[in-house]
């Protein structure tokens, strides 16, 4: 049985089928999906709702690649806004053409000899800890330390640390203190120079991120899914588990199966009453795990407007600002074709605080103050705005804040992530912030599992 029909439950039921072991998804919403879902337009447009991208270290790219979905890809690094000053991406994915956009030479210096530092210690992470080894006595210690303290003892210039920051805190939806800086390690390591290259190349979906949870669903049998079930008690018992279900808001049924998968987001586990109860390491874990907000606003805007974020007549977006137009991405080319007059498409991602300031304000207010921090940035956009639609997550991706003396590596979330008997907890708030943590979560409980295979029969 898994609870819950988003990236991480389609993974597993996906994995565990093609072991031969049956598995029943059972949703609360309507839909499958979770956190990945593609908007439609009346005239055919399209937008990201949540997720946008997949990056190449991601294991969802070689299960985008096994179910042979298209995929548009993009290079790792975008324009940036430090200190009220835009540095224009360029290079092609070239470094030193990037960081010279960006940098003078004692920065690019102070920079490659930090970025050989944190690459070390995320190879020591992947070495360790994702090979289900113990944490090496200089990585536990990046767990008691934020990641702003990290960046700040080693003195690194001034517009390099904000390059750092202003990098990271849109993956994490929350300010780089209040993490551990093994954690921001962790989501740095996408933007670094590597011996693979600088930076990791990131995916989309041709059509639509929806198409990869559509094309999961499709491996599966019709009766492998219940939608509109929302599971309000789970019971182990001497050979199975049992698990009540209210469906469509009306009626209770009662199913069973020999294992529980429960893939929620960890702050919506306690709606669920659990028998015998969870240990008090698992609560502990669950109610210290915290969320970082997310605003998406999208802008559909005349096309003549497209010249006021180019230079030599091409797109300087993807733009990281640190402003309150947060993240800026121009999406217009995702939508296929090339016919010319179309409008422009823009996803504004508002992240932490700039997504806090207005997550209880009218939508009126957001979408005015979105379009205010835009016309800033590009000063008369504003005026060809077409339109706008806006999507608000209060509580949108998993962070483990080092005030409560968390972090996504340390005994806590090992413990959550271990089974407790028949009942397993997986999804990306229980590994990280993305859809990385999703896949991740999804292959690892369906590969221990089928490791289990002799309790299934």
């Amino acid at each position: 049985m898994i609870v819950g029909a988003g990236l991480t439950g389609l993974t597993i039921a996906y994995e565990l089928k093609k072991a031969g072991i049956d598995a029943l998804l059972i949703e609360a919403s309507p839909r499958v999906g979770g956190r990945i879902q593609t908007v439609s337009f009346a005239d055919g447009v399209t937008a990201e709702a949540h997720m946008e991208e997949y990056f190449a270290r991601n294991p969802a790219v070689k299960l985008l690649k096994e179910l042979d979905l298209p995929v548009l890809d993009d290079v790792a690094h975008s324009t940036v806004r430090l200190e009220g000053k835009l540095y224009p991406y360029q290079g092609e994915g070239a470094r030193d053409e990037y960081l010279a956009g960006i940098f003078n030479a004692e920065e690019r210096a102070a920079f490659l000899k930090w970025n050989e530092k944190a690459w070390k210690l995320y190879s020591q992470l992947h070495a360790t800890h994702y090979e289900g080894k113990p944490l090496p006595p200089e990585l536990a210690e990046l767990m008691r330390i934020s990641f702003a303290e990290f960046i700040n003892r080693d003195k690194l210039p001034r517009k390099v640390s904000e390059w750092i920051r202003v990098t990271v805190e849109p993956e994490m939806a929350i300010e780089w203190d209040k993490i551990s800086a093994l954690d921001g390690i962790d989501e740095v390591r996408l933007f670094l120079d590597t011996p693979e290259g600088f930076g990791e190349k990131n995916y989309h979906v041709k059509g639509g991120n929806t198409r990869f949870t559509e094309a999961l669903t499709a491996r599966l049998s019709p009766d492998q899914i219940m939608t509109e079930g929302r599971v309000t008690a789970i019971e182990q018992t001497a050979t199975g588990v049992k698990l009540r279900v209210l469906q469509k808001e009306r009626q209770y049924i009662e199913v069973t199966g020999r294992m529980v998968v429960v893939t929620v987001p960890v702050n919506h586990i306690g709606r669920i009453q659990f028998s015998p109860a969870l240990s008090a390491e698992k609560w502990k874990a669950i109610n210290t795990t915290k969320m970082g907000s997310y605003i998406k606003v999208h802008f559909r805007v005349a096309p003549e407007a497209a010249a006021l974020w180019q230079e030599k007549g091409e797109s300087i977006l993807t733009m990281l600002s640190d402003t309150q137009a947060g993240s800026i991405y121009d999406v217009t080319d995702l939508q296929g074709g090339s016919e010319k007059g179309r409008d422009a498409l823009l996803t504004l991602l508002l992240h932490a605080r700039f997504a806090r300031d207005l997550m209880n304000q009218p939508l009126d207010e957001v979408r005015e103050k979105s379009a205010e921090a835009l016309d800033n940035l590009f000063p008369g956009v504003r005026k060809h705005i077409k339109s706008s639609e806006i999507f608000v997550y209060p509580q949108a991706v998993a962070y483990w804040p080092l005030e409560l003396g968390r972090s996504r590596f340390d005994a806590l979330a090992n413990e959550l992530r271990s089974p407790q008997g028949r009942l397993y907890f997986g999804g990306d708030t229980t590994v990280d912030s993305h859809s990385e943590g999703a896949v991740v979560s999804g292959l690892n409980i369906s590969k221990h599992i089928i490791s289990r295979r002799a309790e299934l029969q």
